[in-house]
């Protein structure tokens, strides 16, 4: 083999080159570093706004929820002693295929009951919470969101409860949607708490 000499003219060409690379890749691993952090921020935003959004379906179809578990037509109880006639009858269908058709609004009915059971304890323990603090502006949020969304057989009209709480309409809506977010934390455990 031959031995290659080079120039300290290239010597120094070189070891600017290899700093060059060298600042290169640093930098677009500092980079891809940064994206990735982004990205993951990101995520979690959209995952936490996607909470707080069911949080708000969850609170406007309360009482709908509850309207549909009262008319549910059968319980547990009920199906089990049903004959498959019957049970046929009450839905209208005319085919035995569709019993699993009952089985599926019987679990759709539990969920719904499991989901209201999780709201009204949340609710409780947010009323609970705010009424022993000494802060009159939880006090009045927990109250805004329990009266606009769960006491009641109908939503209240925002200028009603504006009278009621002697506040603007806007800080009605403003003060419920604040206390929605509060309760997503509730509603989701960890989850929420990241994002805050």
């Amino acid at each position: 083999m031959e031995r290659m000499e080079i120039s300290e003219k290239d010597s120094k060409m070189l070891d600017i080159i290899e700093q060059l690379v060298a600042a290169g890749v640093a930098k677009g691993i500092k980079q891809g570093l940064e994206q990735a952090r982004n990205e993951k921020k990101l995520k979690e935003k959209i995952t936490y706004d996607i909470k707080i959004k069911n949080t708000r379906l969850l609170f406007k179809n309360y009482r709908n929820f509850v309207k549909a578990c009262k008319q549910a037509t059968f319980t547990e109880k009920d199906l089990e002693t049903a004959t498959v006639e019957e049970v046929l009858d009450k839905l209208f269908c005319q085919s035995y295929d569709e019993v699993t058709v009952v089985q599926s609004i019987l679990a759709s009915k539990k969920r719904t009951e499991i989901i209201l059971t999780h709201i009204k304890r949340i609710i409780k323990f947010y009323l609970y919470e705010a009424d022993q603090s000494k802060n009159e502006e939880k006090k009045r949020k927990a109250h805004i969101l329990n009266d606009l969304y769960v006491v009641g057989e109908y939503k209240p009209k925002i200028n009603m409860m504006s009278e009621k709480y002697h506040i603007s309409e806007r800080q009605i809506r403003r003060d419920a949607n604040s206390a929605i977010e509060e309760i997503a934390v509730l509603m989701f455990g960890i989850d929420g708490i990241r994002k805050m």
